[in-house]
């Protein structure tokens, strides 16, 4: 460490300084075999405003982290045999597979048409039913968690089953006022563990999902439990088409896309082979 110091010392308080004038080492701040760590690359390193202390630390920090980094190099460089060392012919793959996929991403896809109406929908939706088979419980309703001691509880129960916009008004605001947590919008799905997270899975067992807009309640020793089920789907039931709406469109979107994509590579083939851009030579043994 008193090393790191010296040479942090050196290049925060003396600038640039050589270890061999005119050698390859020149304004080198540490160096791993043959590699070597230069002034310049530790540009921009210590922000503006920083202290001296700081700017040691982190200088330090910086040279340590290179050198046992640079050390697993040069292990791996005198060990490993020549052809292990070889990436030339997977970094080309590499290139050639980015290269592909900016051009699907960035050129032919903007190109594909990515209307869906509502029947193609309907129709990916009744032909892979299975897909759609629900690992988790879905519900349509309200829950409201509240104190055993929390006010106007009979006037929540009669606001559970508002429908007039005033009435769900009232109960939006008793809920702020005294509900613990609650979910009120009652025409979308959700999963019934997320309206119900950190519920005693006895407790929620208390309720019976199927009994439609009925005010339900069970309780423990400190809370009790308000829910009012409008629909419901359990696990192994198969999922509302309303909620799978945005799954299947981007379903179909991939599967369209691979479809463009395929029959674009197609019919350039074609056109290549005829304006005689490809050749195919007789194999010689």
């Amino acid at each position: 460490m008193k090393v790191f110091c010296y040479l942090s010392t050196v290049l925060l308080l003396a600038g640039c300084q050589y270890f061999d004038k005119g050698g390859p080492q020149a304004d080198a701040v540490a160096r791993v075999g043959k590699m070597y760590l230069y002034h310049a690359n530790l540009q921009g390193l210590v922000p503006e405003g920083s202290s001296a202390e700081d700017s040691l630390e982190r200088t330090n920090a910086y040279i340590d982290t290179w050198i046992r980094q640079h050390l697993i190099i040069l292990e791996a460089e005198e060990q490993l045999r020549p052809e292990q060392k070889d990436f030339r012919e997977k970094l080309e793959d590499y290139r050639l597979s980015l290269l592909r996929y900016r051009f699907e991403t960035e050129v032919l896809a903007p190109k594909m048409d990515t209307t869906i109406d509502k029947e193609v929908i309907k129709t990916y939706y009744n032909a892979n039913k299975e897909q759609f088979e629900l690992r988790r419980a879905l519900m349509k309703g309200r829950f409201v968690k509240v104190e055993l001691k929390a006010p106007k509880q009979e006037q929540l129960k009669r606001l559970m089953l508002a429908k007039r916009n005033k009435d769900i008004e009232a109960l939006a605001d008793y809920c702020f006022q005294y509900a613990f947590s609650f979910q009120l919008p009652d025409t979308n799905w959700v999963y019934v563990d997320e309206v119900m997270r950190g519920v005693e899975s006895d407790l929620i067992q208390g309720f019976n999902f199927k009994n439609y807009d009925q005010v339900q309640s069970v309780e423990d020793s400190l809370y009790r439990y308000y829910l009012v089920c409008k629909e419901y789907r359990g696990i192994g039931d198969q999922s509302p088409l309303s909620f799978e709406l945005y799954n299947i469109r981007s379903l179909i979107l991939l599967q369209r896309r691979q479809e463009f994509i395929e029959r674009y590579y197609e019919e350039r083939y074609r056109k290549a082979q005829e304006e005689k851009k490809i050749e195919i030579y007789a194999l010689t043994r």
